[in-house]
């Protein structure tokens, strides 16, 4: 009799347990190509095969991923829309620069997990004479360089080496893209004579021969790059990653966190995923995944980094 009726109380929770029954909407809130848009479609591919879900990614570029976030924000939180929110556009930046358009607050959206970071790459154009991190500082200080950017963490990293060398801030310029991509590619055509991007975007366009990494602002150097230097060892504190996370809607229920949580943890511990990440230079950081990890480190994130958002320039994304 007991386990009978033990039974029928574990009857409701098993009824109730969410499970997507149709394709799940993912925003990317950035141009085509960014390491939102690659970590996602890697991860989401393992869920995928494995018969779970299935997800449409709808790139919603505009206002540093504001404009892709608010579209988020105002889905139902059902289970069946979600977005790989840039960190430091989504929480650093959005309520300070954008807080007469912004329509959510970003730590009230719901964290899943962080899905990967990667080191930002400053990049140069082949045929710029700025070939070391010395060189650079030096160009920042005598004449202009035009920095192209696609995120909020791409200008922290610029705000830093302006606000740690002591760089005139009208040579030093900022260009903003809607993403990463566009700013890489203009600088591989000549259109600004440097680029600060994540690594695994930059590495798209090396083969091309058309631009060259100056420096990467990571903690360690990356085993494709072993003799690129480090950007903190000539600016003490330039260690600045792109990251991405997965989020939900505001108030998203216990049952559908569990599933995404149960689905895509698991996805991102996979030999298969990790070798994609090395292999784009991206890294997984442990203390990053899942709900409460990864909300620590976006808190820690804002910590650290909003000071900076402060001081720069009003937002002028293309």
């Amino acid at each position: 009799m007991k386990k009978l009726l033990a039974t029928i109380l574990l009857i409701p929770s098993l009824a109730f347990a969410w499970e997507p029954i149709k394709p799940i909407t993912v925003i990317s809130p950035v141009a085509p190509g960014a390491g939102n848009e690659m970590s996602f479609r890697a991860v989401s591919s393992i869920i995928e095969r494995a018969g779970k879900a299935t997800f449409i990614v709808e790139s919603k570029p505009g206002a540093d991923n504001v404009i892709g976030i608010n579209h988020l924000a105002e889905q139902p939180a059902n289970g069946y829309h979600a977005a790989a929110a840039s960190c430091q556009s989504t929480f650093v930046a959005s309520d300070v620069h954008y807080n007469d358009i912004i329509k959510f607050k970003p730590m009230e959206l719901t964290l899943i997990t962080n899905i990967g970071k990667s080191p930002l790459a400053f990049v140069a154009n082949i045929k710029s004479p700025i070939n070391t991190v010395p060189d650079l500082i030096k160009a920042v200080k005598t004449r202009q360089v035009n920095f192209g950017t696609g995120g909020a963490g791409h200008q922290l990293a610029l705000e830093y080496l302006i606000d740690k060398t002591g760089a005139d801030r009208n040579f030093a310029q900022n260009i903003p893209y809607k993403g990463p991509l566009p700013a890489v590619t203009d600088a591989a055509a000549g259109v600004v004579e440097m680029a600060i991007v994540p690594t695994a975007v930059a590495n798209t366009l090396l083969p091309t021969g058309k631009i060259k990494i100056i420096g990467i602002a990571g903690e360690q150097k990356l085993a494709a790059f072993p003799d690129t230097p480090l950007m903190k060892d000539h600016i003490p504190g330039l260690n600045v990653s792109a990251c991405w996370n997965i989020v939900l809607p505001k108030g998203a229920p216990p049952d559908v966190v569990k599933w995404y949580v149960d689905n895509f943890v698991p996805a991102l511990r996979t030999p298969e995923y990790k070798k994609w990440a090395d292999e784009n230079m991206i890294f997984i950081d442990p203390n990053a995944i899942g709900p409460e990890k990864v909300r620590k480190d976006m808190e820690q994130l804002r910590a650290q980094w909003q000071p900076y958002v402060a001081k720069m320039p009003g937002p002028r994304t293309k």
